[in-house]
């Protein structure tokens, strides 16, 4: 499922598909569809942009239409949860705080989306890049971090490293 759900992405699915899922996905979940047209998010698109969308959407799996009221699938669930994976999580450090801690990774050309996921979120850390895959910043990283990095499963692909300053004898 995961390679259906990347290739969909990869497409470059029109940003009102992306909206309709993320409202299905939403508290909103089971609206009826004159209800999402005039939905404040929805203003500036065309009925006929939003209803060629959702019949797009159906014919992936991804919602379904069931006595007018349309309903987010399983897959349609996936999809959303793959498309935002890469949410970012703010800074625990402050600026000028030492830094303790080398992280290294290695992701393969065909996941670029995630490999520049990290290096942006390595940014907003305050890490400063060494090398394209070789960064240095503060530490430790925040558990929710490690836990992004499970979740999009390349954990195994980063190495994380703690510097400990030597003491004078």
């Amino acid at each position: 499922m995961r390679k259906d759900l990347e290739s969909n992405v990869e497409e470059g699915l029109q940003s009102i598909s992306d909206l309709l899922i993320a409202m299905l996905s939403s508290s909103k979940n089971s609206k009826r569809f004159h209800v999402i047209i005039r939905e404040r998010e929805f203003a500036r698109y065309k009925k006929e942009s939003v209803q060629v969308s959702l019949s797009r959407l159906n014919k992936k799996g991804y919602i379904t239409n069931s006595n007018g009221e349309w309903n987010i699938t399983l897959k349609g669930q996936e999809y959303y949860k793959f498309n935002n994976r890469n949410e970012y999580t703010s800074s625990p450090f402050k600026k000028g705080e030492d830094n303790n801690t080398i992280l290294s990774f290695d992701i393969p050309e065909n996941d670029r989306k995630t490999r520049n996921w990290l290096r942006n979120q390595l940014k907003i850390f305050n890490y400063k890049m060494l090398q394209q895959s070789l960064w240095l910043g503060p530490g430790p990283l925040p558990q929710e971090f490690l836990k992004r990095l499970r979740d999009l499963k390349i954990r195994e692909n980063v190495k994380i490293f703690t510097i400990a300053k030597q003491k004078n004898k």
